[in-house]
């Protein structure tokens, strides 16, 4: 007898045991007989059984940029460039404030003519100075009608010359007034708060001789810092902190002590202390604001 006949009664095959399988396709489920005809532990739940799902992680995405976020991004960068443009404008402003005693003094040449025969001019706007012979203007302007405020030197003949320009030689450092009284020097310099006016006493020379003068109806005051407050008729101030005096040497910078001395009417000098008469001496009244 042929294998096939024996084996027919053991193998149990029935259609219900045979699966189609396409390729590409989930192989399709067993039928209910095929399923009750397998051991118990085998068998699917029943089918309307609840099953209950395995616990998800929440995830929330990330919402993405709007053009709406984007705006108000551009909105906040801008608002705060303006805020800088505003400080920086201030700062540099032409009000004789900001514009003098905030940032570095311009010093320009001055190429046009003028009655009181100016050579320089010191800062912008309102508050720009002229430096003209034996003098320093305050507030100048080429078509004032109002008596200006000048600052007198003992040496009326002393013209301001270029004494120092920029290394690219674009600007003007700072400038100079030959003998502006006997043995004495005085040196307008850009610095980066404003300008400085430095007397620069020979060796030997007594720095008493540097007298200085306001005129145009001005009334002169000491506060109790020791500062000197230059009022005009019209109500401006100008105000000149306490003098910084010093003298260079091979061991560096050593400072001397100084002050203003009022003198009647609009002149005023200093007051120095102890120093090597045989060096220079630099005495440095700082200019502090313009109202």
């Amino acid at each position: 007898m042929s294998s096939s006949v024996l084996d027919r009664s053991r193998t149990r095959a029935r259609p219900s045991d045979w699966k189609v399988v396409v390729q590409g396709a989930p192989p399709a489920e067993p039928s209910d007989a095929a399923e009750l005809d397998a051991p118990i532990e085998q068998r699917r739940p029943f089918r309307n059984a609840p099953v209950s799902a395995a616990p998800r992680a929440i995830v929330r995405a990330r919402p993405s940029t709007t053009f709406l976020d984007l705006a108000r991004l551009l909105m906040v960068v801008a608002g705060l460039a303006g805020i800088v443009v505003a400080v920086m404008g201030t700062l540099l402003s032409d009000d004789g404030v900001s514009g003098l005693f905030s940032a570095p003094a311009k010093i320009v040449a001055y190429e046009g003519t003028s009655p009181e025969n100016v050579r320089f001019l010191i800062g912008s706007g309102s508050g720009q100075v002229a430096a003209v012979p034996g003098a320093l203007i305050m507030g100048w302007h080429p078509d004032q009608t109002d008596s200006a405020v000048a600052m007198t030197l003992g040496n009326p003949t002393s013209d301001p010359v270029l004494a120092q320009v920029a290394e690219d030689g674009t600007t003007i450092q700072a400038i100079r007034y030959p003998s502006a009284w006997p043995g004495v020097d005085l040196e307008i310099r850009s610095t980066p708060m404003g300008w400085s006016s430095n007397a620069i006493v020979a060796p030997g020379v007594d720095p008493s001789s540097v007298v200085m003068e306001y005129t145009g109806g001005t009334d002169l005051s000491l506060d109790a810092a020791g500062r000197l407050h230059i009022r005009s008729a019209s109500g401006a101030e100008w105000i000149d902190g306490t003098p910084e005096s010093w003298q260079d040497g091979p061991t560096g910078r050593t400072p001397v002590d100084s002050s203003f001395v009022l003198l009647g009417g609009g002149r005023f000098g200093f007051s120095v202390g102890g120093y090597d008469t045989g060096s220079p001496l630099v005495i440095d009244p700082p200019a502090e604001r313009v109202n």
